[in-house]
């Protein structure tokens, strides 16, 4: 999963990064100028606001934590990369601002702004489990809820991506909320990146069948009937300001110890997921908590035995403005 830099280096490599910004003719962006007045600076010194319902799911903060930096790793291991859109030049060429809504953690947002120094790189989340001390000089992490609006002006980041949150909204938040806002802070000729997983599975068990049911009717309660893969495109294109002509990339991904090192992160990645969301679940499926466990522990062992799989989505699109889609290749990198 990577080295840990030693302050030294991270010193070092802050000092190469002004020396770059100083002396080079790209211009790196910062990313306090594009912050909405109404979310800068507070009297203690933090840009916070304290969105509602911002308590998470089931895990403690440090498990949480663990789960979902695991999990980055296990979806960058499927795709052999962290992004699909094309943007790879414009983030080595500098001054590209990025934003990943729902950093979690913030190792995305790390990671990328360690690979493209002369870009900056912004996180949001509803729950402040990234750690400011983690910021460096082109990168940021902000507490802020879609559903309230993020905190910056119209038309600021090139790229703006979001992962495995689209079952967080209801079908007419997604629409009338989520897309929009997304597309407002995304510059005209900028790029759009949702990426989500599949809720069926593949050669599934019945106790595979008995939880993947139960969150499908959570779905449904929540207005999304659709099949993901349909859904999302959909909801991207009916926006007037997304271009039509979503792309869309598959991968599939093979669950237990038989499919490799890859096919035992997904079913950690998965089992973790169940129980990330024991609370609704268990309540919905009239389940005690031991008993929601065991079926947990059971469909780790089912996946085994029936070498079931998943799809994993990368839903690619572009905002109607100055440049133009014929002039860019897109292809998966980084």
């Amino acid at each position: 999963m990577g080295h840990r830099q030693s302050k030294n280096s991270k010193v070092e490599k802050r000092k190469r990064f002004r020396s770059l910004r100083s002396n080079s003719n790209v211009q790196v962006l910062t990313i306090d100028e594009s912050i909405n007045e109404a979310w800068r600076f507070t009297g203690s010194g933090k840009r916070i606001h304290y969105a509602k319902n911002s308590k998470l799911l089931n895990n403690s903060i440090t498990e949480e934590i663990e789960r979902l930096q695991k999990q980055h790793w296990f979806y960058k291991r499927i795709w052999q990369s962290n992004y699909s859109a094309p943007v790879e030049e414009k983030l080595k060429a500098g001054g590209a601002k990025v934003l990943d809504i729902g950093c979690g953690p913030g190792t995305w947002i790390i990671e990328m702004s360690e690979m493209y120094e002369q870009s900056t790189f912004t996180g949001v989340d509803f729950s402040t489990i990234f750690s400011q001390e983690m910021e460096s000089i082109n990168s940021k992490f902000l507490q802020a809820n879609i559903l309230d609006s993020l905190p910056f002006l119209d038309d600021t980041f090139d790229f703006v991506r979001m992962g495995l949150l689209i079952t967080a909204f209801t079908a007419t938040e997604l629409k009338e909320k989520v897309i929009p806002e997304i597309v407002r802070v995304t510059k005209p000729g900028g790029w759009i990146e949702l990426m989500e997983s599949d809720v069926q599975y593949f050669n599934e068990g019945p106790t595979t069948v008995r939880l993947t049911n139960a969150l499908t009717s959570f779905m449904n309660s929540k207005g999304i009937s659709d099949p993901l893969n349909s859904y999302i495109p959909k909801a991207m294109e009916d926006n007037e300001k997304i271009q039509k002509g979503i792309q869309t990339e598959e991968k599939t991904c093979f669950l237990g110890k038989w499919a490799g090192d890859l096919g035992k992160m997904a079913v950690e990645d998965i089992a973790n997921g169940w129980t990330a969301i024991k609370a609704p679940l268990s309540k919905a499926m009239k389940l005690k908590s031991q008993e929601y466990d065991e079926l947990v522990t059971t469909f780790a062992k089912e996946v085994e035995q029936n070498r079931t799989s998943f799809k994993n989505w990368r839903f690619v699109a572009q905002k109607i403005g100055s440049t133009s889609t014929s002039d860019i290749t897109i292809t998966t990198t980084a």
